[in-house]
């Protein structure tokens, strides 16, 4: 009888002929919880999705434990939110309209999978704080409220063993905290647990083995404290950015102001008298509890809400709703967010992806010129992407098509670059070049940056205002500003 979990023995996988998996032996021991470190790219996804028979090895063989098979272990990792979201896309007019009494697949439903909600599912959504989302649509619930949906999900199915990639990323403070309780308890258990990430500060003490994977190897091994110390996270951001000439806003003009902004949806309060000045000094970063309304607030801004329309908002000396056109507004605003690249972007090559941020198109309908072609190859190599420019952008790995994003977003040095979670999906040194490459952009151009993050520790250097999210009194959330 085999004291192992599961075993992968001589394998390889391939994707586009490119190997990514070569010759790869592997073991799971029973009864141990592991954690595999590694950079986007290195495998550990592909290792995960051929634990679970997602993927089939082109060679060799995954096999397992007595009385144990792959529909027994379950993954939890961010592509399935991605999933869900694709699943309910039908239901575009809940999206769209005030009016809509389709919401789509619940939260509760999503959890539940037809099953009865027990007293276990009580529990776990009461630890997991998601009993006020039960009966909201999953379209309509936040990055982090998305993660802990599936981490429910999972959960309450018993699996014999829990895959579990990245579980901290788009969480702000709170859920982290929870989440760090859960995993805590989780290595406590008996069951299994396989903890994939590309952040050494997010591996719990309890996990008994950490495996160091480069290039689809295991490198190394070592326990959670000595990977805390060995791949603490370096800044740095050495290559020009091709950055061009922005006029200088006047100092004593605001580039844009709020002032007693309320959002309201279905009668539901979001947004509750904000009043927010944004000086052409200022660096932003904005912060509040998932579904606190930071994309809301965001799409009051660069035109994605409508909600704006009737509101005291000036933006680059004019009133909204004052003759402006959307497209006027967007040609202002660089915008990197998640929903983009969940629900969009398919069949589409990367370069031609980053090229669309000229036209701010979703997709690339018209040709750029020679300039905008050169400027793209040099965005392409100072962010070290060049490599992957042919490829399409829904074969990246998430981490490089969060790079995509952001070069896009970047492509045409807008007057104000939004960056919405930025850091999702990235390793430690994509991490250290994004905020080295805000910096660059903060101190060698007029572009100003908001920066929404539920992490301190991943605020650029740059920034020098904090834009905080907390409840109002009368419902919904209002703004404490503070000069940093």
């Amino acid at each position: 009888m085999s004291d192992n979990l599961v075993s992968l023995n001589n394998v390889r996988f391939a994707h586009q002929l490119e190997p990514i998996l070569d010759d790869f032996n592997w073991c799971w021991p029973k009864g141990k919880h592991l954690a595999i470190l590694g950079s986007n790219g290195c495998g550990k996804t592909t290792l995960a999705q051929l634990i679970t028979d997602t993927l089939r090895p082109n060679r060799g063989q995954c096999s397992y434990g007595e009385h144990i098979g792959p529909g027994d272990i379950a993954h939890i990792s961010f592509d399935q939110h991605r999933q869900l979201m694709e699943h309910d896309r039908r239901f575009d007019d809940s999206e769209t309209r005030a009016d809509a009494f389709d919401v789509g697949t619940r939260v509760r439903d999503a959890i539940l999978q037809g099953g009865v909600a027990d007293e276990n599912f009580d529990q776990l959504c009461q630890r997991l704080r998601i009993e006020h989302i039960l009966d909201r649509g999953i379209r309509f619930i936040s990055t982090g409220e998305s993660r802990k949906t599936l981490l429910a999900r999972a959960l309450l199915a018993k699996p014999a063993a829990l895959i579990i990639d990245n579980p901290l990323e788009g969480l702000d403070a709170q859920a982290q905290a929870d989440i760090r309780q859960l995993l805590d308890e989780l290595v406590a258990s008996p069951t299994p647990v396989l903890l994939l990430t590309k952040s050494a500060t997010d591996i719990p003490d309890g996990i008994d083995e950490v495996q160091i994977m480069s290039q689809g190897s295991i490198t190394g091994h070592c326990s959670p404290a000595e990977a805390r110390r060995r791949f603490a996270p370096r800044q740095h951001f050495s290559r020009a950015l091709p950055l061009a000439e922005i006029a200088p806003w006047p100092e004593d003009e605001a580039l844009f102001e709020l002032q007693h902004v309320d959002v309201n949806f279905r009668g539901t309060p979001v947004l509750s008298d904000i009043n927010w000045r944004f000086m052409p000094h200022h660096h932003c970063w904005i912060s509040g509890p998932n579904g606190a309304g930071k994309s809301t607030l965001l799409g009051l801004l660069c035109g994605e809400n409508d909600k704006a329309y009737g509101q005291n908002i000036r933006l680059f000396g004019k009133t909204r709703g004052s003759g402006e056109s959307l497209w006027d507004i967007k040609a202002q605003f660089g915008l990197l967010n998640t929903s983009m690249q969940l629900n969009s972007l398919k069949r589409v090559k990367a370069s031609d992806v980053i090229a669309s941020g000229f036209f701010d198109s979703v997709g690339l309908y018209d040709q750029p010129s020679p300039s905008q072609q050169q400027c793209l190859r040099e965005w392409l190599t100072a962010l070290e992407l060049s490599d992957f420019a042919e490829q399409r952008f829904e074969r990246l790995s998430f981490g490089q098509q969060r790079m995509i994003l952001l070069a896009r977003a970047m492509v045409k040095s807008p007057r104000i670059l939004i960056l919405d979670e930025p850091c999702i999906g990235l390793d430690e040194e994509q991490k250290a070049r994004l905020l080295g490459a805000v910096d660059y952009i903060a101190e060698h151009s007029q572009t100003r940056i908001l920066f929404v993050s539920h992490r301190e520790e991943e605020i650029p250097a740059c920034i020098n205002q904090h834009l905080m999210l907390q409840a109002a009194e009368v419902g919904g959330y209002t703004a404490v500003i503070r000069e940093r």
